[in-house]
């Protein structure tokens, strides 16, 4: 059911002339390159599970498998935006479309760890350059600020439709093929938008704008050294070798991309814009929103999937409460900030994702779907307050020449979050899972010898071949140390948000 932003777009396309249908059409166009970024990402999240089982994976290449995206997008999120300023908004979209479209193809064929993962950071550099140039795409088409609010309002909305298609599409396709299958969606969505983006719309550039190959080199270094640093810590842990070496690399190459971009005239990414506290607050409740969206809903799936034992199908169909109703109100989020003001809104998501997170841990082992669903609501409607109206805040922030930029850096600040989400609630959650239950059957009378070999089994997803009374243990033992493990996720999460919630509250002054 069309949301009622998208029907005002259709109602605009009805009565406005050919130019006005164009602008609209594009904008549907454009939404297709960040649905495709969250059609995977929910995709992916589904799939894990039936992965790790085919593939016999570890832990930490299991979070490679959801990681080579966001790296490799949040990586070159900054230069792809600023390659679509000097070459060509459409030819660089189209570019992206492109490259999400074989890297899904990749991820389809793939036979291993190392083809799968291949294939998401394919995708991921795809998505970083249809995602700043998409917006950019819409920020320059609605010169009018409140017309171009309401067009980044059904773009973002999207991400939602994204959110929620991907488990409900993946699901039934997992419950009747393998795995694979889950990759099939992006690959027809990327056909479908590579046909339209020559036909509805217009190519466009920045006029005078210059490249800066220093900058984009060291924008990238520290943007992927950044990345790298998040996963690898919350993969093998944060002192390791190549997570150190990550934050001496990290700690070279700021300075000097801060240097450069100071002193060059047209730099890549305008750091005067971070003088301004709101703005800068801005990029923090966007980060956040992501962290928690995409965190909270890898915690979610697991509960539904590994303690409440739905298939991929049933799985989507529970997150519909928190999916459907940010589709819903993203709608409606532009009205809200003209009514109470921008940080009014941001504080407010914040608060009722925080808050939502904190209720997650109210849901036991056999509770009924009553205690999960007025949570995940709460999730959905304070994300939709959050995504939407910082990207319309960040990108009227700065002069219509600047979009594409500004696009780039809440993109980048985007992607960051989604990538600490899982980051540290994933790895909260599963580090404390094989030490709950150890403590659980330490308690119940099994000797050292005999529970690593569950524990390890458990973590991989796999249940071995046990005496039966061993087996009904572990049924009643695994379930209530995730569960308590998630629910130590979820505590981390809901304050986290909260904490976010207080700056915004006080330093965002955009109306």
């Amino acid at each position: 059911m069309p949301s009622r932003s998208q029907a005002t777009g259709v109602r605009d396309l009805l009565r406005g002339g050919p130019v006005s249908r164009r602008r609209w059409v594009g904008v549907m166009v454009v939404c297709i390159g960040v649905m495709m970024s969250f059609v995977n990402v929910s995709a992916t999240l589904s799939a894990l599970s039936y992965v790790q089982q085919d593939l016999r994976l570890s832990g930490p290449t299991l979070i490679w498998v959801t990681s080579a995206f966001p790296l490799a997008m949040v990586s070159l999120l900054m230069s792809a935006g600023t390659f679509g300023e000097l070459y060509g908004r459409r030819r660089t979209y189209f570019a992206g479309l492109v490259l999400m479209g074989v890297g899904s193809l990749v991820a389809f064929l793939a036979g291993n760890a190392a083809a799968l993962i291949a294939g998401q950071a394919v995708m991921g550099v795809g998505a970083a350059v249809a995602m700043p140039t998409g917006l950019s795409i819409v920020s320059s088409t609605f010169p009018d600020q409140h017309e171009r609010a309401q067009a980044i309002g059904v773009w973002a909305s999207t991400a939602g439709i994204g959110l929620a298609v991907g488990p409900l599409v993946s699901g039934a396709l997992l419950d009747n093929f393998s795995w694979h299958s889950a990759y099939l969606t992006n690959v027809i969505l990327a056909l479908v938008g590579a046909g339209l983006v020559p036909v509805f719309i217009a190519e466009g550039k920045h006029p005078g704008r210059r490249l800066d190959p220093i900058g984009v080199v060291l924008g990238t270094i520290v943007a992927a050294a950044l990345a790298f640093a998040i996963i690898e810590g919350g993969s093998h842990g944060f002192t390791t070798g190549p997570s150190v070496a990550a934050y001496v690399l990290l700690a070279v190459s700021l300075p000097a991309f801060v240097a450069v971009e100071l002193r060059h005239r047209d730099p890549m990414l305008d750091l005067r814009l971070f003088r301004s506290a709101s703005f800068t607050v801005i990029q923090l409740a966007s980060a956040s929103a992501m962290y928690g969206f995409v965190g909270l809903s890898l915690l979610t799936i697991l509960y539904l999937q590994r303690v409440a034992h739905l298939d991929a199908w049933s799985t989507g169909v529970h997150m519909l409460p928190w999916m459907l109703s940010y589709v819903a109100v993203s709608a409606v989020a532009a009205r809200v900030v003209r009514s109470v003001g921008m940080a009014a809104t941001l504080t407010a998501g914040l608060v009722l994702m925080g808050v939502g997170a904190l209720a997650l841990q109210r849901v036991g082992t056999v509770d009924g779907y009553d205690t999960m669903w007025p949570p995940l609501l709460a999730l959905g409607i304070g994300s939709a307050l959050l995504v939407g109206p910082s990207t319309a805040a960040a990108v009227n922030s700065v002069s219509p020449l600047q979009a594409g930029m500004a696009s780039a850096t809440v993109n980048t600040f985007r992607q960051f979050g989604s990538m600490l989400g899982p980051s540290i609630l994933g790895t909260v959650a599963m580090t404390q899972f094989p030490q709950y239950l150890t403590r659980d059957l330490a308690a119940a009378g099994l000797g050292p010898d005999v529970t690593p070999g569950l524990v390890a089994a458990a973590v991989r997803g796999t249940h071995p071949e046990v005496p039966a009374a061993l087996g009904s243990l572990l049924d009643q033992a695994i379930p209530e140390a995730l569960t308590s493990a998630l629910h130590l996720g979820f505590a981390v999460g809901g304050i986290t948000l909260l904490a976010a919630a207080i700056p915004t509250a006080i330093f965002v002054r955009q109306r």
